[in-house]
């Protein structure tokens, strides 16, 4: 990514408050969604664990959550999501509900590779919310770096 420019909404993501990382098989160091907890936790960002499908527990030392849209700070907050994406569209739909609630929302959604779908993409048309959401094969793990990298020159351009 280093060679692009960097997408406008990575830079948004990235330039948050808080972060939150949603998965199923958290405490597994080898799966994806324990590496981008981690990766958030590496760059010494605020970030909460939620799994949805169990109970809580403590994983990489934080006490994970079962609810996204219990998220502290929400509106502040930008989701990497790794899970189905038939689960996926839940989380997606109760983030971003129907009327919309921009003052309960989160900042923006990140559906790493594997995690969004055609459904996925089509309730994000429908419900106007292109400017908030990355997926299609973009990887924080693998590009946030380069998006990081970005923000600091474009701060030292101001």
């Amino acid at each position: 990514m280093a060679s692009r420019s960097v997408p406008d909404k990575m830079k948004g993501f990235l330039s948050a408050e808080r972060y939150a990382v949603i998965g199923r098989v958290m405490s597994d160091r080898s799966r994806w969604d324990n590496r981008i907890l981690r990766w958030y936790q590496t760059r010494q960002f605020p970030v909460v664990g939620v799994r949805p499908d169990k109970a809580s527990e403590e994983i990489e030392g934080l006490e994970l959550i079962t609810d996204p849209t219990l998220i502290p700070q929400l509106p502040k907050t930008s989701i990497s999501i790794i899970i189905n994406p038939l689960i996926g569209l839940s989380i997606l739909k109760s983030l971003f509900p129907q009327p919309p609630q921009p003052d309960v929302e989160p900042r923006a959604v990140w559906f790493q590779p594997g995690a969004d779908d055609a459904s996925i993409w089509q309730y994000v048309k429908e419900r106007g919310i292109e400017d908030k959401v990355i997926g299609r094969g973009a990887c924080v793990y693998r590009d946030g770096d380069d998006v990081l990298d970005q923000i600091k020159r474009d701060k030292g351009r101001l």
